[in-house]
């Protein structure tokens, strides 16, 4: 089946079975294929782990103040499907500082996937005595937050330096 692909055809199929992209009839016959050929499947394992570091790659943190500020590397989705999803809940949760702002400015869609996983962050700082705050969301982001009452637990800055200083009043 696959090993007389040619590689980029093989590194398209393995693309499309990361990203959830084949029908489960071709599911069922990539994985009997991959988890079967050692030589497949060490090509899926080293596309995972490559598919896996960029996903987290998309984060940076820095710190200000004693306070700690998520970024995002280049533009990203808050979706159900989006892999920056799981990633900020996990930032976030392993974060042991209890002030935290995530900047939303690259964020370009969020959706009620995205809307729980704040409100999960927000919960997790809360339990642990802290406080999660959000930097410049974009105007659609924002209306969302208003919609759902999500800004009346978590405060939105447009300006970091002003974002830090809340924490301190």
């Amino acid at each position: 089946m696959v090993c007389k692909k040619e590689p980029i055809e093989r590194e398209q199929i393995i693309a499309k079975y990361l990203s959830r992209g084949l029908g489960s009839d071709a599911v069922e016959e990539f994985e009997a294929h991959y988890l079967g050929c050692d030589e497949c499947f060490e090509e899926l394992r080293v596309s995972e782990r490559l598919a896996a570091d960029l996903r987290s790659s998309n984060f940076s943190w820095k710190h200000s103040e004693g306070v700690s500020v998520l970024q995002f590397k280049a533009a990203a989705e808050l979706t159900h499907s989006a892999t920056e999803l799981e990633e900020l809940r996990k930032e976030v949760l392993e974060q042991s500082d209890s002030k935290v702002i995530i900047d939303l400015s690259r964020v370009t869609k969020i959706d009620s996937a995205g809307l729980g996983q704040l409100m999960s962050c927000y919960s997790h700082l809360v339990k642990n005595r802290g406080t999660l705050k959000v930097l410049n969301p974009k105007p659609e982001v924002r209306k969302l937050l208003d919609m759902t009452g999500l800004s009346t637990l978590i405060p939105s800055f447009s300006d970091e330096h002003e974002a830090v200083r809340s924490f301190k009043n």
